[in-house]
């Protein structure tokens, strides 16, 4: 599976979210956008080619879950990161500045 093949249907299953209303989905995919955004911009890596990466949809669900549970979240300190996230993206990254 690839990034760009997470669907709201996918990602809801994942996290255990029963799709009842429209608000439940449109929760689910600014989570979505959400996800790849921070994977992109952590990595430096465009959100196509997170694509490249075939455990990179594994840290795009787990910030999905994150995301959903919390209803908010602030990466101050890579602390805060879940650590299996922060292993796949740190894998990755070209921001190593």
């Amino acid at each position: 599976m690839k990034v760009s093949e997470l669907t709201v249907e996918k990602v809801a299953s994942f996290i255990r979210v029963d799709l009842v209303d429209s608000m439940e989905r449109e929760v689910v995919a600014m989570a979505i956008q959400g996800a790849k955004a921070f994977c992109a911009s952590y990595t430096g890596l465009t959100v196509e080619e997170l694509d490249n990466y075939e455990d990179m949809p594994l840290a795009v669900l787990a910030l999905c879950a994150e995301f959903y549970d919390l209803r908010q979240f602030t990466v101050a300190e890579t602390a805060n990161i879940n650590p299996t996230t922060l292993q796949i993206l740190s894998a990755y990254s070209k921001n190593l500045i």
